[in-house]
């Protein structure tokens, strides 16, 4: 018995689910509203040009890591795939000077302290956190929610070596983090590509992802990572049903009884994991007294709590000549423009160029991300009703962007064309994201990591999955909350089956 599941949702959170459940014995059918399946890790083709919508890097992929051992599980990495390891994070040029935050710390440090001695002092601190921090790795084998007292110091202890930069930037945002410096460049390069407001220890961390080689792109991109997943679930009998949005929800003696799609049709299981967006189904489809008590106080405190989100263009280089352009991420300063209302005077933007399979030398993209607040959501969400105006904001934004990219790279001039453009509004339709959310939630200063259990207390047969249920979110969170969802389902159900005996035989 209890041997059925189905699992809403059909993102990176949903096929590990999906996977992991059927590993366990169980049958399996996921439903996804869209009529293609990996939610927000996805990417599209226009005009001959491959857009990659999701992976910047990703995480775990180093041989010898738990993470790298989660993700051959779930067929995203192999011996047989292609690896594509970026020379550095990201790099600023300005005035004349370029700075990079190699993989190389080292090669940084020099490249750093060369140009501003008067530094000296903080700089070292700053590459001495970061590589003190190469020992974060987000764990995938127990959910820190779940955690019991021995489990949780475990852990602590496992990541001891980062206590320095723990207290050293934990409680800064990214403006007391830069104000630390005096150096012209060195402030610039810190401060224009987080927003301010940013948990700075987040930043150094994500640059320890690179310095440590755990951050990297597998061959195929977003597409091909979902693909993997998705050809894994199927070859071990999982079903998937795609074009199908989840109505309602039929809940009676704390069990979930049925679910309802959009087709009319009935959806009865044993066993439930939503792997969509969860504040759509706290607000929308069950009661919101179910919420997790950490996850309720992120959504009521929106200003300590920001979703990563963006406006977003992307552009098709038309020439297959050698143009010299720099590889990966880069900000510069520009002339001044303005997106929701805010007034920006740096640009950045990844050129996407590494992977032959999608980006062969005619076909390179460059895309362009202004990171955006919830305030900026409200913008936009109130031009969505006026799709003509809509599309022509997002058109003289794209516009504005590409005068700025082919000013600074004259080499391009002429050779760009918009292939697409987006905004939070767009991920909101396509993935019911919650303030348009493309990541999970950035703790601002102040405000401390919060952690959401995937049990649904107060009823026995629905869980969660999702990269919501960790601040920072991303993809190895999305892929662990499936493990996580299936491992406390099965503890959770012979718990459950354990109290109804026991209960029977008092009756009895």
């Amino acid at each position: 018995m209890d041997k059925k599941v189905v699992i809403i949702g059909a993102g990176v959170s949903g096929l590990s689910a999906g996977i992991y459940a059927v590993q366990a014995g169980y049958s399996v059918e996921i439903y996804e509203k869209n009529k293609m399946p990996g939610g927000e890790c996805a990417g599209w083709n226009r005009q001959g040009y491959h857009i990659d919508n999701c992976i910047h890097f990703l995480v775990g992929c180093n041989k010898d890591e738990q993470l790298y051992k989660m993700w051959e599980n779930l067929g995203v990495l192999s011996d047989s795939l292609e690896i594509y390891r970026e020379p550095y994070f990201y790099c600023m040029e300005m005035d004349g000077v370029t700075l990079h935050l190699w993989r190389n710390l080292e090669k940084t440090r020099k490249e750093f302290l060369e140009l501003a001695p008067e530094d000296t002092k903080e700089l070292n601190l700053f590459f001495d956190c970061a590589k003190s921090l190469e020992c974060i790795k987000p764990p995938c084998d127990i959910s820190i929610a779940h955690m019991n007292l021995i489990q949780f110091i475990k852990l602590g202890m496992s990541m001891k070596d980062a206590n320095k930069a723990i207290k050293e930037y934990g409680k800064q945002s990214m403006e007391d983090f830069t104000n630390r410096f005096t150096n012209h460049y060195i402030r610039a390069i810190f401060k224009n590509y987080f927003n301010s407001n940013f948990i700075a220890l987040s930043f150094v961390a994500s640059y320890a992802f690179y310095t440590s080689n755990t951050a990297a792109i597998p061959e195929g991109g977003s597409v091909g990572l979902v693909s993997r997943m998705l050809a894994k679930f199927e070859s071990l009998g999982g079903k998937l049903h795609l074009g199908v949005n989840i109505e309602k929800i039929n809940i009676a003696d704390k069990q979930v009884v049925s679910i309802i799609g959009n087709n009319g049709k009935v959806i009865n299981s044993d066993n439930y994991i939503w792997c969509a967006d969860p504040h759509s189904l706290f607000y929308d489809l069950i009661d919101e007294g179910y919420l997790d008590k950490n996850l309720r106080y992120m959504y009521e405190n929106p200003e300590g709590y920001v979703s990563n989100t963006g406006y977003q263009v992307a552009f098709g280089i038309v020439t297959e000549a050698d143009l010299k352009l720099p590889e990966g991420s880069i900000i510069f300063p520009c002339d001044e423009y303005d997106v929701a209302g805010e007034t920006h005077n740096f640009c950045g933007m990844r050129v996407y160029d590494y992977d032959e399979t999608l980006f062969p030398m005619g076909k390179r993209v460059i895309q362009c991300n202004v990171l955006q607040n919830a305030e900026n959501y409200i913008y936009w969400f109130g031009l969505k009703d006026n799709k003509e105006k809509y599309n022509q904001e997002k058109q003289r934004i794209a516009e504005e962007l590409r005068l700025r990219v082919e000013k600074k790279f004259p080499q391009l001039e002429g050779k760009l064309i918009v292939l697409g453009t987006y905004s939070p509004v767009t991920f909101t339709t396509w993935c019911n994201a919650y303030k348009g959310g493309y990541m999970s939630f950035n703790p601002q200063k102040g405000y401390k990591s919060k952690y959401v259990k995937s049990i649904i207390k107060g009823i026995n047969n629905l869980y969660l999955a999702s990269q919501w249920i960790q601040t920072g979110g991303g993809l190895p969170i999305a892929a662990a909350s499936g493990k996580f969802a299936i491992d406390n389902m099965k503890s959770h159900r012979k718990i459950t089956v354990c109290l109804s005996k026991s209960k029977y035989k008092l009756h009895s």
